[in-house]
């Protein structure tokens, strides 16, 4: 069994919006990728790991992860980090 990998982060092209991605540990592409709209937005605000995980089981992926840890991209902006959850398949 492989690892499912979820991130979610600020979208490059517009830092106001969140980009989620999805993929196979083994695999190089994400099999989900995707710019969050203004409703899963909001969710997002307000429970982010409910609303990846109900992305991920949208998207076949069986066991979500319950938890999701901060990857920083910036050790000197808190504000600039992702969400990364693992799980098995």
């Amino acid at each position: 069994m492989s690892a499912i990998i979820i991130r979610a982060g600020q979208w490059e092209e517009d830092r106001s919006r969140i980009r989620v991605r999805i993929w196979r540990e083994d695999e190089q592409q994400p099999f989900v990728d995707l710019v969050l709209g203004d409703w899963r937005h909001r969710l997002y605000r307000e429970v982010p790991a409910l609303t990846l995980s109900h992305i991920a089981t949208e998207n076949g992926v069986a066991n979500p992860p319950k938890i999701y840890h901060k990857d920083y991209h910036d050790e000197n902006n808190p504000f600039l980090y992702d969400l990364v959850g693992e799980c098995e398949e």
